[in-house]
């Protein structure tokens, strides 16, 4: 089963969860990676939200999509920066332009991970470095409502997302040197699941890790949730969903 996102679908509610999430800690880490560089690209740049924070800091940056939509929205939002719609396995840039390289919440979404690290160390000047934020399902620290109502997406999520381990093995494999993990992001969360079902924080196009569901996948685990919502207001109780994730930095320097 195909299991991708339709980005160009989900463009206009994407940024929604910028403001649901406090994103500090990724943008601080992002800083010091990018500090005293220049030419810097993101790949799976999407809406153009880290485009936007590293202008408005200074920086002169690229940003590649493949979703015209996404990139739409990017523009109109900023049209400082420069955006290219392409893919992360056939970066449409000279050989040696960068020096640094980074995306966020988007390696688990490339099509062939190992052709983007190759393609990174291409673009990439001497000294230049990559980083890698997202996910790593493997290692069995994250707790999520998603996960206990949509058991399935636990499976689909470790295929997609490799672990930190892995990412580090693919970046020294593919000729980059000092490839280091550290935690970008901790997102607690505790909230009443009628609250969150009403506010629309449970709607279908909220994450990938739903949208990624078929439409009777996606039906089940409401109708799962909102039977537990019953059956504890008829105690009078409030049902209160979770969440515990952690994101990850992975970074790697050319020679």
């Amino acid at each position: 089963m195909n299991r991708s996102v339709d980005y160009d679908a989900v463009a206009e509610v994407y940024d929604r969860r910028y403001d649901r999430s406090d994103y500090g800690p990724v943008l601080q880490l992002l800083l010091i990676f990018v500090h005293g560089s220049r030419d810097i690209l993101e790949v799976g740049c999407g809406s153009g939200h880290w485009l936007q924070e590293l202008t408005e800091q200074g920086y002169d940056i690229v940003g590649l999509d493949p979703s015209s939509n996404m990139l739409r929205i990017a523009r109109r939002k900023s049209r400082q920066p420069s955006f290219v719609q392409g893919c992360a396995e056939a970066i449409p840039c000279r050989r040696a332009l960068f020096g640094r390289v980074f995306c966020i919440n988007a390696f688990h979404h490339f099509v062939d991970q190992t052709r983007f690290l190759a393609e990174a160390h291409r673009i990439l000047h001497p000294g230049g470095g990559v980083m890698i934020v997202g996910l790593d399902p493997h290692t069995g620290l994250d707790r999520w409502w998603i996960y206990d109502y949509f058991p399935q997406v636990v499976e689909i999520d470790k295929r997609r997302y490799p672990s930190t381990d892995r990412i580090r093995s693919l970046m020294t494999a593919h000729g980059f040197v000092s490839a280091s993990t550290v935690e970008a992001l901790h997102m607690p969360l505790l909230m009443s699941a009628r609250l969150a079902l009403e506010s629309g924080r449970l709607a279908k196009t909220t994450t990938s890790q739903l949208t990624v569901l078929t439409d009777e996948e996606y039906d089940e685990g409401i109708k799962h949730l909102m039977r537990d919502i019953e059956i504890n207001e008829a105690q009078h109780k409030v049902l209160t969903i979770g969440a515990d994730l952690h994101l990850y930095a992975t970074t790697a320097w050319l020679p």
